[in-house]
């Protein structure tokens, strides 16, 4: 999240709207090919001061990408990843919008059952405490993790609560920076964090955000 596009997309736009160029407020960064972005919105502009912008227009690069260079081989490396690496136990997927302008297009979106969360999070704990290629991608994103510089909301979620980011995941709690805990926030106030050392996973299977996250999250990872 350290692209350098802060200055056309993302939450650092002022005031924070979900769309992409202040030129033109109605156009959301999810609902445009990113063909049409680089070549109508990014061409010829210049890349900013790297700091932390938090927006899907990265993310939907990445999965575009790993689409492109997979090919027809794409649902081969879901197989080979979530069940055999994983194994996972019902169906998951990621969304592929079939509406224009979004047609072709793979975004970051990804469903499962709630248990296979919990099977994907025990394997992520599982391969970074036994050092496997997987685990080592992991401390390594670790290592390179940015700050935020955002002033942390203690009641909200795991994303407003912690100082740095890296990989997709978010790290260093308030409090517990020294602990190594990562954490990934969904839809609805979902949540899923992982605790390296002590070996703990906690999971918020939820619809909406009116819970009281700071005390059936935060307090219960701090122990």
């Amino acid at each position: 999240m350290k692209a350098g596009d802060q200055k056309y997309v993302g939450e650092r736009i002022k005031p924070r709207k979900d769309n992409i160029l202040k030129k033109d407020k109605k156009i959301n960064v999810n609902m445009v090919r990113l063909n049409t972005l680089m070549k109508d919105y990014f061409q010829g502009t210049k890349k900013s001061k790297p700091v932390y912008n938090y927006s899907a227009l990265t993310t939907n690069v990445i999965m575009n990408y790993v689409i492109h260079k997979t090919g027809d081989d794409w649902e081969k490396l879901l197989h080979k990843v979530f069940n055999e690496h994983v194994k996972v136990k019902d169906n998951v997927y990621f969304h592929q919008t079939g509406q224009y302008p979004l047609k072709g297009s793979g975004r970051y979106s990804f469903y499962a059952t709630r248990y296979d969360y919990l099977r994907i999070a025990k394997t992520i704990m599982d391969d970074w405490n036994n050092n496997t290629c997987a685990g080592k991608y992991l401390k390594t994103i670790y290592e390179r993790r940015i700050n935020k510089n955002i002033k942390p909301e203690r009641n909200k979620n795991s994303a407003s609560y912690t100082k740095k980011y890296g990989g997709q995941f978010h790290f260093d709690f308030v409090g517990l920076s020294k602990r190594k805990i990562l954490a990934m926030d969904g839809f609805g106030g979902q949540q899923i964090l992982i605790d390296f050392e002590k070996k703990r996973i906690i999971v918020v299977n939820t619809l909406d955000m009116h819970y009281n996250w700071r005390k059936i999250v935060y307090k219960k990872i701090k122990k």
